[in-house]
């Protein structure tokens, strides 16, 4: 697949799930772990250039003043840069990614992480079910490639980045909007989630051939396989998690 191609999906997944309107709590706050979220999932990757900040806050609904403060706190954090002249903008800091990690936390209770998890069978095993249904064949291509990359590297940072792209393009091949902004909301949480413990031995491994189920029953337009690999999938994660969860409360 065309690497303009790639450029375009990964656009638009910015668009319907970054750049959109801040609805609840401080503004401020919001954008700043809005955009923060962004950078740690791989949606903002270190010099992507954001639009720019009268676009950005529209896009955001927020004031500039607003912006201009939550760009003033990712600049301090360290993920953000301004850069000056022509070609100037605010830019994704080279290292950012790493630089952002998710906080401390406790892990939600054995009740929260199945309701998440029933949740995700629905709303993901939906999409994936559709996905086979209306995928492009850019989009089918754009999936193998982030197959195969997860199966090659060795580096969890790298393979978490991936992962969350996999689920979003997955996402977006259902043709959904609504579908698209539910799934980043979930791997928002799934991504805090898997910063707060250790991922067991041969976690990716297991998870890089449900992912190749799922990408050969979208690829295969078999929506019902789809949804059925998607769970199973979920599923897995639901023990990884409920492990998680009892290893920290042993400590």
């Amino acid at each position: 697949m065309a690497a303009t191609d790639t450029g375009d999906l990964l656009q638009r997944l910015v668009e319907q799930t970054v750049y959109t309107p801040v609805r609840q709590g401080s503004a401020v706050a919001e954008t700043v772990a809005r955009l923060g979220r962004a950078i740690g999932m791989g949606l903002l990757r270190p010099g992507d250039r954001l639009p720019p900040e009268s676009r950005l806050a529209e896009a955001l609904g927020i004031s500039p003043v607003t912006l201009r403060s939550a760009l003033t706190i990712l600049r301090g954090a360290g993920l953000m840069e301004t850069q000056r002249g022509r070609s100037g903008g605010t830019f994704v800091s080279t290292g950012a990614a790493a630089a952002h990690r998710p906080g401390e936390g406790l892990l939600p209770t054995e009740a929260e992480l199945r309701d998440l998890v029933d949740y995700r069978v629905v709303v993901e095993g939906g999409a994936a079910s559709l996905a086979a249904e209306r995928a492009t064949s850019e989009q089918v291509g754009y999936l193998e490639r982030l197959a195969s990359e997860m199966e090659e590297t060795q580096d969890f940072d790298a393979w978490s980045e991936r992962d969350t792209l996999f689920h979003l393009i997955v996402a977006d091949a259902s043709g959904s909007q609504r579908l698209v902004s539910q799934v980043a909301e979930i791997r928002a949480e799934v991504y805090r989630i898997a910063g707060l413990g250790s991922v067991p031995p041969g976690a990716a491994e297991l998870a890089d051939r449900e992912h190749r189920e799922i990408l050969g029953a979208i690829a295969a337009r078999e929506p019902d396989r789809a949804r059925e690999a998607m769970t199973r999938h979920v599923e897995t994660t639901r023990a990884l998690w409920l492990g998680l969860g009892r290893a920290k409360g042993e400590r």
